[in-house]
Order: C-alpha cells, then sequence, then structure tokens
C-alpha cells in the first residue's frame, strides 16, 4: 500500500522502462507547445516503492525544457503506464482496467465536466490527461501533475474530519449526478463498465482460508465482550462470493451511477485555502469504475476515510448530506427520470452492506496500517508461516482494532453480518 502522505519519494529499486525517456516526451511537448526546441533536462521520480502496486508503475516526469525565443520554464508530469513483469499480469490485464481508466481520462470525464459547462459551471472533477496511448497492448498515461497546483492527500491514517467529508461528499454527488446525466444523454456505459468480476473458486483459496483464519484469531483480542458472536459473523468463502454477487444487480427500477470504485483519500486529492478550508477537489485512479448503486462509493468512503470519531457516529448524516447534493445536482442538470429518495439511498446502503464488510476486511486493514518495511500484498495472501505472522500484526494493529470495535457493531446491528 503505497504512503500516500509522502507518496513521491524516490526509490532506487524502482526499475524504470528504457522507453520512458527524452525521445518520448519530446513528442509530447512538441504537440503541447509550438516554441518547443529542445529538453534540457529530465528527472523521474518513482511515485511508488517497490511491492506497492501491482498493477502499475507511477512516475512524477520533471522537465526543463528550452523554447524557441530561447526563454526556459520547468515542466512536472504524472505518467501512469503497465507493468509489464507484474505478477499476475495475465488475470489483470483480463479486468480492462487499462483500457477502462483511459477512456475515462480521455473521454467519459472531459464530457462529465462538459455536462456542467453547458449551464454554465466550470467543474474539474481530475487532472487533465496530456497524452494517452495503447501501444501493443501497453497502455500509458501522461497527466497533469496536480502537485504543482498545491493539491495533496491527507493523512491516511487519521481520516478525514467533518468538513471535509461534506465537501468531499458533494463533490462525489456532483460527479454521480453528471454520471447518471451521461447515461441518459448517451446511453448505457461500455460493457467494461458493467461487466462484474467475481473470484472463481473462492472455496478452494487456500489465500482466502489463510486470511480467515488469522482474521478470526486476532478477533479474539481486540477487546468485545463476546467476541465469539463475531467470529461466528465471518463468511465463508462462498458466502463471501454470493454476497459480493448480490452487490451487482441489473433492477431497472433503482437509481444507478458510475461509481468510481475505489474511493478512498489516497485518491481524493485537496487544494486548501491558507486558512485551512478545501479550495477544491480533483480525484484520481479510474480503473475500477463500475455503473451500479451509488452505496458502493459511499460505503467505501465513510468505512476507509472518515476519521473514528465520526465514521459510525455521523453515517447516516453522511448519506444525507451526499443525498440532498445529489438531488440538488440532478435538477440543475435537468435529469428526466424520478430522482432518488433518501429513505431509497438509506435501503440500499443496508441491501448493498456487504461493501461495507468487505472493504472493512480487505481495504481498511491496509489503509490504517502505518509504513512498515515489512508491508507486502503478497505477505497478506501467502498461506505460510511468514503469512500468518504479518497477517496477525496487521489484524492487530491498534489503529485498526480502534475503527474494527465499532465498525462491527455498527454492521450487526444493521443485519448486514447475517451471511
Amino acid at each position: 500500500m503505497p504512503d500516500n502522505n509522502n507518496k513521491f519519494c524516490a526509490s532506487n529499486d524502482v526499475q524504470i522502462p528504457a522507453w520512458v525517456n527524452e525521445t518520448y516526451f519530446k513528442k509530447i511537448l512538441k504537440q503541447q507547445h509550438r516554441n518547443f526546441r529542445k529538453i534540457l533536462h529530465l528527472t523521474i521520480i518513482p511515485a511508488t516503492s517497490p511491492g506497492e502496486s501491482y498493477t502499475s508503475l507511477l512516475m512524477r516526469i520533471i522537465i526543463d525544457i528550452e523554447m524557441k525565443d530561447g526563454f526556459t520554464q520547468q515542466k512536472s508530469y504524472i505518467m501512469k503506464t503497465m507493468l509489464a513483469d507484474a505478477e499476475g499480469i495475465g488475470f489483470i490485464n483480463t479486468l480492462n482496467i487499462f483500457p477502462k481508466e483511459k477512456q475515462m481520462y480521455q473521454q467519459i470525464i472531459p464530457e462529465l465536466e462538459q455536462i456542467y459547462m453547458q449551464i454554465g459551471m466550470n467543474i474539474k472533477f481530475a487532472p487533465k490527461c496530456n497524452w494517452a496511448e495503447n501501444v501493443n497492448g501497453r497502455i500509458s498515461l501522461v497527466l497533469e501533475d496536480l502537485k504543482t497546483k498545491k493539491f495533496s492527500n491527507i493523512n491516511r491514517l487519521k481520516g478525514f474530519n467533518m468538513k471535509q467529508m461534506q465537501r468531499v461528499l458533494e463533490k462525489l454527488a456532483q460527479f454521480h449526478a453528471s454520471t447518471a446525466v451521461w447515461h441518459q444523454l448517451n446511453g448505457p456505459y461500455p460493457d467494461d463498465f458493467k461487466r462484474t468480476y467475481l473470484p472463481a473458486n473462492y472455496h478452494r483459496s487456500k489465500s482466502y482460508q489463510a486470511r480467515v483464519q488469522s482474521f478470526k484469531r486476532a478477533m479474539t483480542t481486540w477487546g468485545f465482550s463476546d467476541s465469539e458472536s463475531y467470529v461466528r459473523c465471518i463468511p465463508t468463502a462462498d458466502q463471501f462470493v454470493q454476497a459480493a454477487a448480490r452487490c451487482f444487480n441489473n433492477d431497472p427500477q433503482e437509481f444507478k451511477v458510475l461509481n468510481h470504485g475505489d474511493f478512498w483519500s489516497g485518491n481524493i486529492l485537496l487544494n486548501n485555502t491558507l486558512a485551512c478550508d478545501i479550495n477544491e477537489l480533483q480525484f484520481v485512479d479510474f480503473q475500477m469504475c463500475k455503473w451500479g448503486s451509488p452505496a458502493q462509493d459511499l460505503w467505501e468512503l465513510i468505512i476507509c476515510s472518515a476519521h473514528y470519531s465520526i465514521r459510525i457516529k455521523q453515517f447516516d448524516y453522511f448519506v444525507r448530506i451526499y443525498h440532498t447534493h445529489l438531488v440538488q445536482c440532478l435538477k440543475l442538470l435537468s435529469y428526466a427520470k424520478p430522482l432518488p429518495l433518501l429513505k431509497d439511498l438509506h435501503m440500499c446502503m443496508i441491501k448493498y452492506g456487504f461493501w461495507g464488510y468487505s472493504t472493512t476486511f480487505t481495504h481498511l486493514v491496509l489503509i490504517l496500517f502505518p509504513v512498515d518495511e515489512e508491508a507486502s500484498l503478497p505477505k497478506l495472501m501467502q498461506p505460510t508461516e511468514d503469512g500468518d505472522l504479518f497477517r496477525f500484526k496487521i489484524y492487530t494493529n491498534p489503529l485498526y482494532v480502534q475503527a474494527a470495535l465499532s465498525i462491527f457493531p455498527f454492521l450487526q446491528r444493521r443485519g448486514i453480518l447475517d451471511f
């Protein structure tokens, strides 16, 4: 899991592909700047350390350039490309997450922003995509570097405070509303945005069994007065897959949006005023976008990125903030279908409550784990003694235990753990 508080750190161990060089960026600079003459200096800083990402390589590219008039300037980009030798890359490619993200940055996000532009609102959801290409199946994106505009992540270990949560929920509602209107104007999203991917043969997965056993063992140490009642709630592999499948339905009567699909603080960038108020928000990483109930993004945001003191206490209020702004935006954008009711959204949060459990079991564990040289995704998944030791360490991390002690009773009260 990348340390999103200090995400762009140079690492000598990351292998930069040979083709990421001056020649590659000359064509981009020539296209962007008519007066471009030459590159004076190019610096490549890996944005993730070894083992942090198993699908992509993220780099900050800093280029000093000379123009035809003799003046010099510095350009900074974020480059994202596929890892040719990534572990499990064959499976990753079948998910089509890179073609999906390319289409989001190149086509869909600009069209969502244009929907607001047509009513006189200048809304930005994501950094500008300066270059995108598919070379023999290897997809690369060159994006605007939001750090140059003083955007940054919050501390993932602390989460968003109340004021920040309100702004993030309003921006999410703004995004979701435009995706619903896009669907109204253009028809269904491409198949990649509707397809459901569920793990095959999960009941035979040694990795899942190992994680469940470690998780149950850790739960008995958390301090529940009746830990066994929670241990019994942990789903079997079959129950896990069946519950996940129920989150993907095609009910035509249900209000749907294009979910971001990986909506936590690491993919939300803030630009703050001098008084520490949020001036602007933008989102990144659109590989997991999925057409469905907005409950998916809401569960992930609240569970993974709200400060522990307000995560459960203000849960229903968060849903209300989102709904109020969603309806406002849908009206502004002349959405033609019936507007979603608040009570229907609350019912969807329960109906699709599996997102709350699954993101607690999988994603939150990693988000709340402080930087640790031993940390690695393979170690979390391996059914080995080393894996057992690491899993127990990560599942008994005090920050995670603090979160779990309020999340699990909340999920149980709402019947979400009745697998």
